[in-house]
């Protein structure tokens, strides 16, 4: 559905990375801009906002991820250092990362990575893209930093 148009490279040789994320190019007319998730069988849709807000400890949040939908999760900290395994003995440390407990279970499974974390209240401030995850625990680059390394404006 896109084409890769810009990424953040990540060190693998114990440098300091921040964000691992990307930008695709799409064509605007298939893609909606609202968010989805299922209800039994029927997709719900909603938006979010296009203000990041920054992280702060104990905020409510939510997320709609391709594998556990609708979830929502409590901040436990805003300045997170964790290692992340790629595979294939490629391992990268992240800094300054935002990590989050569900409420009811987990937060994230695999094939969530790439949702955008929002304050779980009417405004639905993004505050974290998620890209990692544990033991229980949803690792999130702060939304702050995604937006200025790829060097985009949110359009929601």
């Amino acid at each position: 559905m896109a084409i890769l148009e810009r990424f953040v490279p990540i060190n693998f040789s114990g440098g300091r990375n921040y964000v691992d994320a990307a930008t695709g190019w799409c064509w605007p007319r298939r893609v909606r801009k609202e968010l989805v998730y299922l209800r039994g069988s029927q997709r719900r849709f909603f938006r979010i906002s296009n203000r990041v807000v920054r992280c702060r400890r104990g905020m409510l949040v939510g997320k709609s991820g391709r594998t556990t939908q609708l979830t929502t999760g409590r901040i436990t900290d805003c300045s997170a250092t964790v290692r992340v395994n790629y595979g294939g003995g490629r391992v990268a440390l992240f800094y300054d990362q935002i990590v989050i407990r569900g409420l009811r279970g987990n937060f994230s499974a695999g094939g969530d990575s790439g949702s955008v974390i929002w304050t779980w209240d009417r405004r639905r401030n993004p505050v974290g893209l998620l890209f990692a995850g544990g033991g229980g625990l949803t690792i999130a680059n702060k939304m702050t930093r995604v937006v200025r390394a790829l060097d985009i404006n949110l359009y929601t």
